[in-house]
């Protein structure tokens, strides 16, 4: 039987400044191995599902169209730069977000529709966050932190995330090719 990986995200598109403080980024830490996401693949993990059968494919994309209640658009604040792993190696480059109202709402919820697809919770804590690169390895790791902390409050600016999606994702050698199997619209808002 086929096995598809899968995830549920929150695209996210970002400004001409956040692309300039990440090519900077990108040309300080030219000389170590990370491996930079691609700004149009840019999304917040709301839920990583992994191994799912073709069966699972339809009832997580109907449990999401009936059981979820889509928040209306509104701007999420980009926080502060940092990475994940232990300090001597760490494994990723990432950014957060000054407010994680919506998108901790947005895990609940998805959470509990996966639960009745017979999908457990994972018990771990969520941060929403993009993720800038993946690091392979470090040559110099106290110049990798000094270029991070140096660059801590360069992204700065407003994301207005405006949808949920249902993700396979192909892991290629060119980077992982994200397919949507269901979209969720956010609803307008109305001022």
């Amino acid at each position: 039987m086929e096995i598809y990986r899968t995830f549920i995200g929150v695209p996210v598109q970002v400004e001409n400044e956040f692309l300039r403080a990440r090519g900077e980024m990108m040309v300080r830490l030219s000389r170590e191995r990370i491996s930079w996401v691609d700004p149009d693949r840019y999304h917040v993990t709301i839920r990583f599902i992994g191994d799912t059968s073709p069966k699972l494919l339809e009832a997580i994309g109907d449990s999401l169209k009936t059981g979820l209640t889509v928040p209306a658009i509104s701007g999420v604040r980009l926080g502060q730069v940092g990475s994940f792993g232990p300090r001597k190696k760490p494994r990723v480059v990432w950014l957060g977000f000054g407010e994680q109202t919506l998108f901790k709402a947005l895990k609940t919820q998805v959470d509990g529709l996966l639960e009745s697809c017979g999908i457990p919770a994972v018990d771990q804590p969520f941060t929403a966050h993009l993720t800038l690169g993946r690091i392979r390895s470090l040559r110099e790791t106290d110049y990798f932190y000094t270029v991070v902390d140096s660059m801590k409050e360069r992204f700065s600016g407003i994301v207005f995330p405006d949808q949920l999606v249902f993700y396979r994702s192909d892991l290629r050698k060119c980077g992982p090719l994200y397919t949507p199997l269901e979209t969720l619209k956010f609803r307008a808002q109305v001022f």
